[in-house]
């Protein structure tokens, strides 16, 4: 396939991109190339304005598009056609639709329409608004490529790329908006506290509408962190696969099945998906971090080290990205070397000046101290403070304990 530059701009809290790099260069690939011959690059950003817009073509050189974040919960009937209905992309009227609806929405019709817009209708024109196709001849190019893509079966294990079967219809018209009552009750239940009723209703949802990618992945992170359930890798990445095969841009989903193939030392597997979360991050470069702090835990230090000065160079201020290249100082030699010690602490101190009120770092910045044996009186201060911040924290409360220990020793002698 002929080159085309992709950008991905973060969206903003509460939004998302429903389409990835990886689902337009399918659809292109699709299409015969001279229909897009004239696009130079897709750009994925949040310009929708809320939900007024879906997707555009820059009008200077009509050769650029631009996909729109939405809301992560969304219908689209405002931007149907008179011979369009929602089942015709996996919905049903009157309420939201499914990610997966959204999502053949956005690439069999937002995307078509943009492509039929850099389609020349009057080449002799002088001005690009009679020379490129206008809004009915746009919509007219979509529906006809539209119907010819979906009018044979494509072999993809994404089910975005095939227009709904009829089971799915069936499905969708009998449980998705019982499950999607389900999936904001368990939403509602896990913010108040209540993990293991919000399991129950995520569960249900699922049992109701299986394709529910979003209860998929809630599930997926409550049983890898073994709240209201039992802890289990397997269970958690079983869910996880679930969730990005039917919506591979869940970001969420995406990193933490990297992490939990990581605890079971899959780490091939775990790296190609922590590339993805990367390209997916909205709050970069939080995955970057992640992924350098799973390379220092597999023995891959410089590999770690060079992803960690990326991250923090892409924004000085992530305190993850600071604090967990500290802690990746701390490994591997032992005893491990007085100056990568320093260098940690350093980190750390950094890491405590953007956010002062986070435990961890006020933690390792103490535990750091400890081992450099030169503040303990500072040392203990902040693990302390670690303690105030979050009392449950069991590592200060051990550190804490040995340092008052060895203080009493010292003085006993």
């Amino acid at each position: 396939m002929r080159p085309i530059a992709f950008s991905c701009h973060p969206s903003r809290y509460g939004r998302r991109h429903f389409v990835a790099e990886d689902d337009v260069r399918i659809v292109l690939g699709r299409l015969s190339e001279p229909l897009w011959a004239r696009l130079r690059a897709i750009h994925l950003n949040d310009r929708a304005m809320g939900r007024r817009i879906l997707g555009y073509v820059r009008a200077a050189g009509r050769n650029e598009i631009s996909l729109c974040a939405l809301p992560h919960r969304v219908s689209l009937p405002p931007f149907l056609k008179r011979n369009q209905s929602p089942t015709q992309f996996g919905a049903v009227r009157g309420c939201q639709w499914p990610a997966l609806a959204v999502r053949r929405f956005m690439l069999y019709d937002v995307l078509l329409h943009e492509i039929g817009h850099l389609q020349v209708v009057d080449a002799r024109a002088k001005v690009n608004r009679r020379k490129f196709a206008d809004e009915t001849r746009a919509q007219e190019f979509a529906d006809h490529w539209r119907r010819e893509l979906w009018s044979r079966p494509f072999d993809h294990p994404d089910p975005v790329h095939n227009p709904p079967s009829a089971e799915e219809i069936e499905v969708v018209r009998a449980g998705w908006l019982a499950a999607q009552v389900d999936y904001k009750r368990g939403m509602l239940r896990e913010k108040s506290g209540q993990c293991d009723k919000a399991v129950h209703d995520l569960t249900r949802a699922i049992e109701r509408y299986p394709g529910h990618a979003m209860a998929l992945e809630r599930l997926g992170l409550l049983t890898y962190a073994g709240r209201g359930t039992t802890q289990s890798n397997d269970r958690a990445i079983e869910l996880f696969r679930s969730a990005v095969r039917l919506d591979p841009t869940l970001y969420a989903a995406t990193l933490f099945l990297a992490l939990a193939l990581s605890r079971q030392g899959r780490q091939f597997e775990a790296m190609g998906w922590f590339r993805r979360a990367i390209l997916l991050d909205p709050f970069p470069p939080l995955a970057m971090a992640w992924y350098a702090d799973s390379l220092a835990d597999w023995g891959r230090l410089a590999e770690a080290e060079a992803l960690f000065l990326k991250a923090i160079k892409k924004d000085g201020r992530c305190v993850v990205a600071i604090r967990d290249y500290g802690r990746s100082l701390l490994r591997g030699d032992d005893p491990v070397p007085e100056d990568n010690i320093r260098r940690a602490v350093a980190l750390f101190e950094r890491a405590v000046a953007i956010d002062p009120d986070d435990p961890e770092s006020h933690y390792r910045l103490g535990d750091a101290l400890l081992g450099l044996d030169v503040d303990r009186d500072r040392a203990i201060t902040h693990i302390e403070l670690a303690l105030q911040l979050n009392p449950s924290h069991a590592m200060a409360a051990e550190a804490l304990a040995e340092a008052r220990a060895d203080c009493e020793g010292a003085d006993a002698s």
